[in-house]
């Protein structure tokens, strides 16, 4: 199956404004990845398919995962909304032909992030969060972040989705603190040098 007939199935299974988003990631991963010398084909792939396990209603997402085999965390069953980039690879490799690897884990970290991320996987990170549709308060900032250094634009993201959710009392996912603390931890370092 080649992009344009991926990008098709896509917008077959999802709801018109997550297809418009998905279709918006990838034209911002593959902007990111010129800007960085990351393959642009890897990431305009990423970037359409991070979401294609939304074609799941949320409610569904725990019950999807038990008939995939697919073990998921207590954090992950209390907040289901995780579990759509825990899925996405599978759904990806089923229903598109997906094999490869750093594609599939770019989608799959796209959502908590982690320690030790690639380039690819930070800018498809990135890109879910800064593509065109969006707004919120300091995604100008992050843009320009995300166009300057992608650690320093990680540790933003990171910071900023954890004020986030602890702002609405919600579960900070474990991938999350640990790729914040990696990011931060080597940043203080480099000052020190």
């Amino acid at each position: 199956m080649d992009f344009s007939q991926m990008k098709e199935q896509l917008r077959q299974s999802l709801q018109p404004k997550r297809f418009e988003h998905s279709v918006a990631v990838s034209e911002t991963a593959v902007a990111l990845a010129r800007h960085y010398g990351v393959d642009e084909d890897k990431a305009a792939l990423a970037g359409l398919l991070h979401d294609c396990a939304r074609k799941y209603p949320t409610k569904d997402f725990v019950e999807v995962s038990k008939k995939l085999g697919v073990p998921l965390t207590d954090i992950e069953k209390a907040q289901p909304i995780l579990i759509h980039a825990i899925l996405g690879p599978l759904v990806a490799k089923r229903d598109y032909g997906v094999t490869d690897e750093e594609v599939l884990s770019a989608m799959r970290y796209h959502t908590t992030g982690k320690a030790h991320m690639t380039a690819l996987e930070k800018i498809i990170y990135l890109a879910d969060l800064t593509e065109p549709h969006r707004d919120f308060p300091t995604v100008d900032e992050m843009r320009r972040l995300t166009m300057k250094d992608l650690d320093e634009a990680m540790i933003a993201a990171y910071a900023n989705t954890m004020e986030y959710l602890m702002h609405q009392h919600l579960l900070i996912h474990p991938d999350c603190l640990d790729g914040y603390n990696e990011l931060v931890l080597a940043a203080k370092h480099n000052k020190k040098e």
